[in-house]
């Protein structure tokens, strides 16, 4: 049972993030003007842009489900940590419902204000906690140590990276250095006159000292887990290159963001954090 809450909880969570994406680069995130129902009553709504913006708020709602669930059964059968994760689990995904609302009633898909980006970034946020604490309840309850796993110091550089892509994508940053890699717009060293540039710059030179970081990782190593991770890293960075060249093509976004998601997930999962000792598990069924 708590397999199967916890799996789910997961499962939907990341349907969650690569929708939103969806629904952001479609510029869906205002065709349901109220919330939490599309025209404030249980109408089906007729245009695509509202059901893809409706859709993305059903599976939040099932994601949000199996988070709770997943927080009782893990009360019920587990000690110690995996309470701790499941419970900030929770607790963040209640905030990213309030989140949630709050985007809608203010507006901020339309990215008007520093306000709305910073408030949209926020909600990404939100996400990839939820999703990072499932993933250690998962670790802390099944005492998953990883063998070779993901050393902190990379981490830290791709979760960056991360970071900092989010900030462009949802301040519209990402065209701040035209269509062009590994040039921007024209040089290597652009002039910093627009913030947007500069943050594209240093979300570009994370990337690149993240991928050495990685290539560290593996050499030192070896592990299998350290190959898994510098591949991903490397798909991620084609994604991300096609997409920029192409002039954002849809499919390549896409691309780009369910491997971004994915990518923060299994370095969350492989994380080298240990464990002193076992927790007392009861049946869970």
């Amino acid at each position: 049972m708590w397999r199967t809450f916890v799996g789910s909880a997961i499962l939907f969570t990341y349907i969650v993030m690569i929708w939103g994406g969806m629904v952001r680069s479609t510029d869906s995130g205002l065709a349901c003007p109220e919330w939490p129902l599309c025209y404030g009553d249980f109408s089906l709504p007729a245009e695509v842009s509202a059901k893809l913006e409706m859709g993305h708020r059903t599976v939040s709602g099932l994601a949000g489900i199996f988070v709770l669930l997943t927080f009782i059964t893990t009360w019920k059968y587990f000690k110690g940590l995996p309470r701790i994760t499941s419970t900030l689990a929770l607790v963040f995904t209640v905030s990213a419902a309030l989140t949630g609302m709050k985007m809608i009633k203010s507006s901020a898909p339309e990215l008007k204000y520093v306000s709305h980006m910073l408030l949209e970034s926020f909600h990404i946020y939100e996400s990839m906690l939820i999703m990072g604490f499932l993933l250690l309840t998962v670790r802390f309850a099944m005492n998953y140590r990883p063998e070779g796993g993901v050393p902190i110091w990379a981490y830290a550089f791709a979760l960056a990276t991360m970071i900092t892509g989010v900030l462009v994508r949802y301040t519209g940053s990402g065209e701040a250095c035209g269509h062009e890699w590994p040039t921007c717009n024209g040089a290597i060293i652009p002039a910093f006159t627009d913030w947007k540039v500069a943050l594209q710059v240093i979300h570009r030179n994370l990337a690149y000292v993240t991928w050495l970081s990685f290539l560290l990782y593996l050499l030192v190593s070896r592990s299998r887990i350290a190959l898994f991770s510098f591949v991903f890293i490397n798909v991620q960075f084609v994604f991300a290159v096609g997409m920029v060249v192409s002039g954002f093509f849809l499919p390549l976004v896409f691309l780009d963001t369910a491997m971004g998601f994915f990518l923060f997930s299994w370095l969350t999962y492989n994380l080298n954090v240990g464990r002193s000792h076992q927790y007392e598990v009861k049946p869970a069924w």
